[in-house]
């Protein structure tokens, strides 16, 4: 049964989900100056972007268990201190591998913190309400990013770059104290058998595919944002102010497809908008493979299918987040974890991957992002299918015992 979930709750949930996309983003544009103060190359610094993903991956699958056997309050707050002392310590560091190994600090404590905000929703809403709830959370997650590097850039304009990472460490340690007052009072999970830990989540067959639709819709956003500098900077020769222009144009459609998604909750259910959005993802891919096939030098005929294809996350994470979700009630906790890190692990590999065999040519980014749409879409339909065969056996059991 849905409960209300009070604004200030709601607002704390998206500050948490936010503090990691900024602690990714806001540091981009002083990687080559930390680089230089450090007297390494920039992309030995660069590398933290990676560790981050992967240490907030391994953070999740720590912190899952935590939540439910100590609960949503503690955990979260403790992951938030983590996450502060890492920022703090990241703020003072004079070698590279210190750099590195403050910086698995705080992606651990992200990790733990995160954790927590999937499973409070669950803890609190199901099917559509809940769906709405991560779609406005999805919503302030894909716009930190977006302004993470303008915020690093103006501390850069006055300060040096320590600043980025003691702002980093205010955050969450104001986060961490408005948890202790906003987030509800901590209530363990009582253990049942066969209940928790992440084998008993991966036996629930009817949730893996809404599993398989979240981390390869992700591993399509987080191919362009590491590969879109090659494709417009480098590939079609576009200038800096240009290409942040082009940016903005793929956060607009998010925020314009997320709100259509919360708009359409109220007659469709999440698993229904969930196969809808991922197709039209796929047809910014085939716009994406047609546009480099027919005009490979033509920078507008590419644009409107990257929109198109990130636009649609606006709709799938929500989407696939609630429909996954909904199966798991006495071990969220454990459940939110293994969504998250999957998701930023299969996030990262495809991307990653995509980078090291661009080169010059945009053909294994283009090919990474439709062949990842095409994983979610067949997760999403397999799902939906056997969510539909399990309604149809309950109903026929019913009708059975009625006679």
């Amino acid at each position: 049964m849905n409960k209300h979930i009070p604004t200030s709750l709601l607002l704390l949930l998206a500050a948490v989900f936010a503090l990691s996309p900024f602690a990714i983003d806001s540091y981009l544009p002083a990687i080559p100056i930390i680089a230089s103060d450090l007297g390494v190359n920039t992309s030995l610094v660069a590398v933290t972007v990676s560790i981050y993903v992967l240490g907030m991956a391994a953070g999740q699958l720590i912190g899952g268990p935590l939540s439910d056997k100590l609960g949503r309050k503690p955990t979260m707050v403790a992951g938030l201190l983590l996450f502060a002392a890492g920022s703090f310590m990241m703020a003072g560091v004079e070698s590279l591998e210190m750099l590195w190994a403050w910086r698995v600090i705080q992606a651990l404590g992200g990790g733990i913190a995160v954790v927590g905000v999937p499973a409070t929703i669950r803890d609190n809403a199901v099917g559509k309400e809940a769906a709405r709830l991560f779609s406005l959370i999805a919503l302030i997650m894909m716009l930190a990013p977006s302004i993470a590097p303008t915020v690093g850039t103006l501390i850069l304009r006055t300060q040096s770059w320590h600043w980025i990472f003691y702002l980093l460490c205010f955050l969450s340690a104001m986060i961490a104290l408005n948890a202790m007052v906003v987030m509800p009072k901590a209530k363990p999970v009582k253990k049942e058998k066969g209940s928790g830990g992440y084998l008993s989540v991966i036996k629930e067959r009817r949730a893996l595919g809404f599993l398989v639709a979240q981390a390869f819709g992700y591993a399509v956003l987080m191919t362009f944002i590491t590969s879109a500098p090659l494709a417009y900077i480098e590939h079609f020769g576009v200038s800096a102010e240009l290409f942040s222009g082009l940016f903005i144009a793929n956060v607009i459609g998010i925020v314009i497809i997320n709100r259509t998604n919360t708009f359409l909750l109220r007659t469709y259910e999440p698993s229904s908008l969930l196969k809808v959005f991922l197709t039209f993802q796929l047809v910014g891919g085939i716009v994406l493979i047609t546009s480099h096939t027919i005009a490979p030098e033509k920078l507008w005929f590419i644009v409107p299918g990257f929109v198109i294809s990130i636009a649609a996350n606006g709709g799938i994470m929500a989407n696939s987040s609630a429909c996954f979700m909904r199966y798991y009630g006495k071990n969220a906790g454990v459940a939110s974890a293994l969504l998250g890190a999957v998701q930023y692990g299969v996030g990262a590999g495809v991307s990653a991957l995509a980078a090291m065999l661009g080169g010059m040519s945009l053909w294994p980014m283009i090919i990474a992002m439709v062949g990842s749409t095409v994983i979610a879409l067949t997760g999403a339909i397999v799902a939906s299918r056997m969510e539909r065969c399990n309604e149809e056996d309950v109903e026929q059991i019913a009708q059975a015992s009625q006679q």
